[in-house]
């Protein structure tokens, strides 16, 4: 199984890597210093996309915006059965159908933490790809994260949650560490356990079930310390900045299509 990538960047690359312990990768960049990169990662390059084309099964465009019209307008009439995979923000399926014409295509948005494997990866079809297309494209890009097929007309939310979701994560994660340096802790040591604290916390949650809300009960004791805790945040509106935040990056990606 051979999985062809067009762009080189942080996507491209980082799915390249997600991919290699089950198939073969071929890279195409125009920039030749990203060539070079994916040959020192240990992948296969094309100096033309017609020779990435001839083995690959599948083709993942990772290009930026900006260059995908281009990208797809070379493509038209040369994919045949292969399913192109979409990762470019902001096109629809319907755009891309529109400049590639009939195709099997899969519109994807995944979001940074594909870089360690642990991605969360929104997919959406057109109906040219079948169900053993969809399969094979599951057990390809599963390496690299989690996997959830939505509507199209719910990405630009996914977008929001999911794509931006780690940059709030990490502004939640630097406060509290900071909270932790308050109080005496190292850097460091703070910095270690916050993010053991906050893993740890995921896995109850997705391994043991339950609302959030019931597992603070749990930890929260009568007139103890955490409800005092919880109290400063629900009287700062800490579920409503966090409802906004989100909203906001949606209205946003709206705007910027």
């Amino acid at each position: 199984m051979h999985v062809g990538i067009i762009g080189y960047g942080n996507m491209g690359s980082s799915f390249a890597k997600g991919f290699m312990e089950k198939v073969q990768v071929v890279v195409y960049d125009i920039d030749k210093d990203k060539m070079q990169k994916a040959l020192k990662d240990g992948f296969g390059v094309a100096q033309k996309l017609e020779f990435l084309l001839k083995d690959a099964h599948l083709v993942l465009l990772a290009v930026k915006p900006k260059d995908a019209k281009g990208v797809l307008e070379s493509l038209r009439g040369k994919l045949k059965d292969r399913v192109l995979v979409s990762i470019v923000a902001g096109l629809s399926l319907k755009e891309i159908e529109s400049i590639l014409g009939e195709g099997k295509i899969i519109r994807a948005m995944p979001n940074l933490n594909v870089a360690v494997q642990r991605g969360t990866i929104a997919y959406t079809c057109n109906s040219e790809v079948s169900h053993e297309d969809e399969e094979e494209f599951i057990r390809i890009f599963s390496c690299c994260g989690s996997l959830y097929r939505i509507g199209e007309d719910l990405i630009d939310a996914f977008t929001a949650l999911a794509g931006s979701g780690p940059a709030f994560v990490f502004k939640f994660l630097s406060a509290l560490i900071l909270a932790g340096i308050r109080e005496g802790f190292s850097y460091e040591m703070s910095k270690s356990i916050v993010l053991d604290t906050v893993i740890g916390s995921c896995e109850v949650l997705k391994k043991l079930g339950g609302h959030p809300e019931e597992w603070i009960t749990k930890v929260a004791s009568p007139g103890g310390t955490t409800i005092e805790g919880i109290k400063v945040l629900e009287e700062g509106g800490f579920s409503g900045i966090l409802m906004e935040c989100v909203h906001r990056a949606w209205e946003k990606t709206k705007k910027l299509q």
